[in-house]
């Protein structure tokens, strides 16, 4: 494991909205959606190269002041979880911690390790990243490299805030931090199309030792993996779907070399459901619309990445005819098939979250005004078999952030089916060129 690099803290502070919510805003309404998801922080790291012609205290005045205006619009963001049904909105503000770490971006990007991120986060998050009542819904780490660079630390509480959501708000404070003429104004409306309910089904949450590695897929590589994969029943597979059979084709396999038998499987998808609701939803709808459809395998040793990516097809097949509509009557995020049931209950299989964060504009919206992020991770250290896929930061490969069981992981970054496409964690880009960096002079941020 890579050792974290050194983070002094500088400042903490809260960030607060440039205006009082009016007191008719103050009880915001959770949806059901909200309920059933992961009572978790997600953590969103946004890495910049050194902008010499903005000094680090003017990138620190320009991140508050501009997140203070923006959570005007986000107001719930800067409020904290009541229960289970609401959120107070009570202005407490976001979370914001100043930091200088004693080290160089190219010696992350180079070798861009999550370990070496561990101490970029405003809390214990590498512990545990439980969102309590109570907590804010927003915590910010702003970190400055010896080099000049920077690392933006986003941790939004999942009790509202999904991928989506995230985008949106990034995107509206890096334009309110550019002060563009264009505005982004959210949606709150989740609640009225997903009522919350008394009998919703809360999502259990494992935390375990887990061990995480990227594996990056370029162009090529991905072509000849939707090649091999295509069948007469689906002849023209996407990047994801070929992506999924062979992640959770692997590891399957790694799981079966660690425990010395084959268990059947199931994989879950985050799918976001705002444009298939019965009423769709705006498209800067802000709060949890993201559903997980069910892909089954059994315990058979032989099946193919053809069969995967027909199994993952026809879950979204599945879904799309009556998925929502279950979920809603079930009020449970995961539907799991009867016939499994039982072993999924007593932990008897194999289980594994994957999300798509693919053609998300998270490099395209994150520009404060000193470039575009030059990569954009998700660090996660304490929940297992959850794999999350992202476009590389030039838009054309794809990268796969895995994160297993130490044991099995050990067998997955050997898997030859799976090295025959994949690029084990490679430099984000060519570093050489950042080694000549001038020191960042900070006399007080």
């Amino acid at each position: 494991m890579e050792r974290a690099l050194e983070v002094q803290v500088l400042a903490r502070e809260s960030i607060k909205p440039a205006y009082p919510t009016p007191q008719h805003l103050r009880n915001f309404k959770l949806s059901l959606m909200d309920q059933i998801n992961f009572p978790v922080y997600v953590s969103t790291i946004f890495l910049y190269k050194a902008d010499n012609n903005v000094r680090a205290e003017q990138m620190s005045q320009r991140l508050k002041s501009s997140l203070s205006k923006t959570l005007t619009k986000f107001y719930p963001f800067a409020g904290r979880v009541k229960d289970d049904f609401s959120i107070e909105c009570n202005d407490e503000g976001a979370e914001y911690v100043e930091a200088l770490a004693n080290g160089f971006l190219f010696e992350y990007l180079q070798k861009p390790d999550q370990n070496l991120l561990r101490d970029f986060h405003p809390f214990n998050y590498a512990e545990s990243p439980v969102a309590s009542n109570g907590c804010p819904m927003l915590r910010i780490q702003a970190t400055f490299f010896k080099c000049g660079g920077l690392a933006i630390t986003i941790c939004t509480c999942h009790k509202l805030i999904d991928g989506v959501s995230l985008g949106i708000f990034v995107n509206s404070w890096t334009t309110t931090a550019r002060t563009d003429n264009k505005e982004v104004v959210p949606r709150f409306v989740a609640s009225t199309i997903f009522p919350a309910s008394e009998s919703f089904v809360p999502l259990p949450l494992h935390i375990s030792p887990v061990q995480a590695n990227r594996f990056v897929f370029d162009t090529k590589k991905i072509d000849q993996l939707r090649a091999k994969v295509s069948s007469a029943s689906v002849p023209r597979p996407s990047r994801v779907e070929a992506l999924t059979a062979l992640i959770w084709k692997c590891a399957r396999a790694a799981s079966r070399s660690n425990l010395g038998y084959s268990r059947p499987s199931l994989s879950v998808h985050a799918m976001n459901v705002r444009a298939v609701a019965e009423t769709p939803l705006p498209d800067n709808s802000v709060g949890n619309s993201v559903a997980y459809l069910t892909a089954q395998a059994s315990e058979k040793e032989a099946e193919t990445l053809q069969d995967l990516v027909c199994s993952f097809r026809k879950a979204k097949a599945d879904f799309s005819r009556n998925g929502l509509k279950n979920l809603l009557e079930n009020k449970s995020i995961f539907d799991i098939p009867q016939s499994i049931k039982a072993k999924f209950e007593k932990d008897e299989i194999d289980f594994y979250t994957f999300s798509s964060i693919v053609n998300f504009p998270y490099y395209e919206v994150a520009d404060f005004g000193w470039g575009k992020p030059v990569h954009v991770t998700l660090p996660n250290y304490v929940l297992s078999n959850l794999i999350i896929i992202m476009d590389t930061n030039d838009g054309k490969g794809i990268e796969v952030l895995v994160t297993l069981s130490p044991e099995d992981m050990a067998f997955f970054e050997r898997d030859q089916e799976l090295l025959a496409f994949a690029a084990i964690n490679p430099p984000v880009l060519d570093v050489s060129i950042r080694k000549n960096e001038s020191p960042l002079l900070i006399s007080s941020l």
